[in-house]
């Protein structure tokens, strides 16, 4: 298990591991003589002199157990070597003649000791011993100097440093010269930084130091990665030395406060404990209560002050434990020796108890994961968690248009409220695909709240292209994400049914077979096998109304068609079925309040149904001889029989053997009456049929106000077919003809759009016919790209606001295979006005956005 990387979290782990350290820690306190002297350059004194400065050394060593002794012995030297040839070659010698000195004041206690280890830099020295029955305790031990002095590098200022493992205990022992002069205070804190930076230890094979500074946490876990140890990598950082310190102000008559005893009132003036008081150097250290007089500076041979010299506590002993080992040194005794006169710097002493450990490292590892688990139980408590009854939503079968909704139960299974919601991806950057929508995609649940997530899935032309030609599945994973909690993968996943509604012009008139059966290989194949003029989808529909509705002078577009109804016929059309006139006419079946109506003066009889399909078979065995002139299938546009005079003598594709029209020239022949009423409705039907009054002047809005709401709109979709203005007083432009406006005067008047949308809404219409009729209008709206493309839409805009003749030039650049379904489907629409089934402004508000659609995104204006 990896050590947590959260400081809140690594500071309650130590909390616990501490409680429980007994468990795993042998901890014992061991004794430490450390002392510091400034020697001054002077050679060691007297034995005797030196014996009291170390205070331990008994008179008779005999009557003292090995025991009574300090466990280990560090003693720091400065301006032991001041010649002048040591600062330049760096050849200190001195260090050995101070070692003999010191180990000859011991008289045979000397053999109670081993030296560790020691290291000089030019006058700074330092020596570490051990008590020869723990000194098989003592490992790793290692040493380094830096230079900080003349130019940052000169060793006349630095420190040296001695490292030690003591049974599982990380120990390091400083001992500095910082510089002089009551004026550096603020080099003398750079130099400390510095110091702390630079001084580095180095295992020998390479690696980090062997041992972790931290008893409570195992080795494998520990944080440090580098090679190296700085003096902050140990339990334990006992900084002796010459600080040189000096007190912050100039007191006046320093004899009389040093003759009266009054020194401690200086303390609050002493730069070093500013200095830890403000944090600028020695921040975290600690250091006993200081009794003594100041250190520095006396008349060498006397205990009398330097009275050119203000008197200072420049000698120093100071301490640092790593967090979690607070407590662990304790000053025993701190004091200076003024009985030794051989410097200006009185030495200094200190007896410390430090708590050294020996770690059982199973039984460690061991308490550090029960409390790992512990913590993460604890967190676990306070984690939002939550239940889904499934992690897999099936939709089933998914047909176009078909809104299909599934629900999946989220509960609350925590202690803790929880915020949820489904997030984005990498690869996407909504959180669900445009088919797809979540209700509610997020909120909030209290604990033993729950909550249904609706799924709804509704493909439509925005979304259909994929799915049409199976290049897309209808499957998704989904990422419920809980905030400061884990994620939930739901997976949606459903069968398209593919169908023609949703499908590209470009796709639909290639198509030799059912779409419904037709694999993803089917779908790349079938552009290489030739194409229909139109697709068969649109020819099974406007024959049907060709037959089955104008003849039997049905309304179009009126009246909404039955749901079940047209979802059989989208089956048909997706399977490629023909459509079977005896199921759809005279459609029985409920839909929203509406049921099949027929208003005639007599009923339509099975016998005259059944000799309209006769005729209508005779005439399919006549379009299929030679010269036959029944609508087929072929690579032209397809033309109804009742259309066919209009288009005799055109072929929209095959120009190699007749004459090919132009756009403008095709669209010509379709041009449209917008008041035309077909004349069997004009003066008898009108009178009598049900019609709210109309006033043929006066306000048009008044007038629309008292129509039926089906028959008026405020907001009518503009026209390809042509304005009023165009097709009313320009008869170059496909206005009236002289025969149709006779005819206007003569059996109605002009009669305004809305009049004839009453008209039509009174004539006789079936529910079969008005289905089918919608799934016509419905299937041309569902393209993906309406037969006008887009990227054509400004210039229609503009042209159309132009002239008539500008508009059917902007659609001279229309593909061949959109050119052929827009003349068909005019063409069918022209004979339906013509046989007064609907009227042009219906046809425009219908079929407008199939013929022409602003681009995503654009809201059309007024002047679109």
């Amino acid at each position: 298990m990896s050590r947590v990387s959260n400081p809140t979290k690594e500071a309650w782990i130590l909390h616990a591991l501490k409680k429980r350290r007994a468990e795993f820690l042998d901890c014992h306190s061991i004794s430490a003589f450390v002392g510091t002297w400034n020697v001054n350059g002077r050679a060691p004194g007297s034995s005797d002199s030196l014996a009291q400065w170390l205070g331990f050394i008994p008179a008779d060593s005999g009557q003292t157990a090995l025991t009574a002794l300090p466990e280990l012995l560090v003693l720091g030297f400065q301006e032991l070597d001041v010649r002048p040839e040591a600062f330049v070659y760096n050849n200190a010698v001195k260090d050995t003649e101070w070692t003999d000195a010191i180990e000859a004041c011991m008289g045979t206690t000397q053999h109670a000791y081993r030296k560790l280890a020691s290291k000089q830099l030019i006058g700074m020295f330092i020596m570490v011993y051990g008590r020869i029955d723990v000194a098989e305790l003592v490992s790793d031990v290692q040493s380094t100097s830096i230079g900080c002095g003349i130019m940052g590098v000169v060793g006349n200022k630095g420190a040296v440093a001695v490292r030690l493992v003591y049974q599982d205990t990380p120990l390091c022992f400083v001992c500095s010269h910082l510089a002089h002069d009551a004026m550096q205070v603020e080099r003398r804190n750079a130099q400390f930084h510095d110091l702390c930076k630079r001084l580095q230890f180095t295992a020998k094979d390479g690696g980090a130091p062997s041992a972790a500074a931290d008893p409570l946490v195992p080795l494998s876990n520990s944080r440090s990665l580098a090679p190296f140890a700085t003096v902050f990598d140990h339990s334990y950082l006992l900084w002796i030395g010459d600080l040189n310190y000096r007190l912050a102000i100039d007191t006046g008559d320093m004899a009389d406060i040093m003759a009266r005893g009054e020194h401690q009132s200086l303390l609050g003036l002493d730069q070093l404990r500013i200095a830890m008081m403000n944090k600028q150097a020695f921040a975290g250290f600690e250091e006993a209560e200081i009794r003594f007089a100041p250190t520095y500076k006396f008349v060498l041979g006397t205990s009398t002050y330097d009275e050119g010299r203000r008197p200072a506590w420049c000698d120093r002993i100071l301490w640092w434990t790593r967090p979690g080992c607070e407590g662990g040194v304790r000053s025993i005794s701190y004091d200076s020796v003024d009985s030794l006169v051989t410097s200006d710097h009185k030495p200094v002493r200190s007896q410390l108890e430090l708590d050294v450990w020996k770690v059982n490292a199973e039984c460690r590892q061991s308490v550090y994961l029960e409390v790992l688990r512990e913590l993460d139980h604890y967190e676990n408590e306070c984690i939002p968690t939550a239940t889904l009854d499934a992690t897999t939503v099936d939709l089933g079968d998914v047909r176009f248009g078909q809104l299909v909704s599934k629900s999946l139960r989220m509960a609350n299974s925590g202690q803790v409220p929880l915020e949820f919601g489904f997030v984005a991806t990498p690869s996407r950057p909504h959180y669900a695909p445009a088919w797809l929508r979540i209700t509610p995609d997020s909120g909030m649940l209290l604990p033993g709240e729950s909550v249904d997530l609706s799924f709804s899935v509704l493909v439509d032309e925005r979304t259909s292209a994929g799915l049409s030609t199976r290049a897309e599945d209808l499957s998704d994973i989904l990422v419920l994400h809980l905030n400061r909690g884990r994620d939930y993968f739901v997976q949606v996943q459903g069968r398209y049914l593919t169908s023609v509604y949703g499908t590209s012009l470009d796709i639909l008139v290639h198509c030799k077979k059912a779409v419904r059966t037709m694999t993803r290989d089917d779908f790349e194949r079938c552009a290489e096998s030739g194409q229909f003029s139109v697709p068969k989808c649109v020819w099974s529909l406007t024959d049907f109304l060709l037959h089955y509705a104008l003849d039997r002078g049905y309304s179009l577009f009126y009246w909404p068609g039955d749901r079940s109804l047209a979802q059989q016929i989208r089956e048909c059309l997706d399977c490629d079925l023909e459509l079977n006139p005896d199921a759809i006419l005279q459609w029985q079946g409920n839909a929203e309040d509406h049921v099949a109506r027929t208003v005639v003066e007599e009923p339509i009889q099975l016998e005259i149904r059944q000799a309209a399909a006769a005729a209508t078979t005779s005439a399919t065995a006549a379009a299929a001889a030679p010269g036959g002139s029944r609508m087929s299938l072929t690579d032209q546009t397809l033309v109804p029989s009742t259309l066919n005079s209009m288009f005799s003598n055109m072929d929209m594709a095959n120009a190699a053997h007749h004459h090919h029209p132009s756009t403008a020239e095709a669209l010509e022949r379709l041009s449209l009456d917008p008041w035309g009423v077909h004349p069997s409705y004009s003066h008898n039907r009108l009178s009598q049929a049900h019609i709210p009054d109309v006033p043929t002047t006066g306000n048009t809005e008044d007038m629309s106000n008292s129509l039926p709401a089906s028959t008026t709109s405020s907001n009518s979709p503009p026209s390809l077919l042509g304005t009023e203005s165009d097709l009313g007083d320009d008869d170059e432009d496909g206005g009236l003809t002289a025969d149709d406006r006779t005819r206007a005067e003569r059996d109605i008047l002009p009669v305004p759009e809305a009049t004839a949308a009453v008209a039509m809404s009174a004539a006789p219409h079936d529910s079969g016919i008005d289905t089918v009729a919608q799934c016509l209008a419905s299937l041309f709206a569902s393209l993906p790209e309406p037969l006008v493309p887009t990227e054509l839409y400004d210039g229609c805009v503009e042209a159309g606001g132009v002239s008539r003749a500008a508009a059917l030039e902007a659609l001279e650049v229309l593909p061949p295979g959109n050119l052929n379904v827009l003349v068909y489907l005019l063409a069918f629409l022209r004979e339906a006005i013509d046989r007064g089934a609907t009227t042009t402004q219906r046809a425009a508000q219908v079929f407008a956005e199939a013929l022409l659609r602003p681009p995503v995104g654009r809201v059309p204006s007024e002047n679109d």
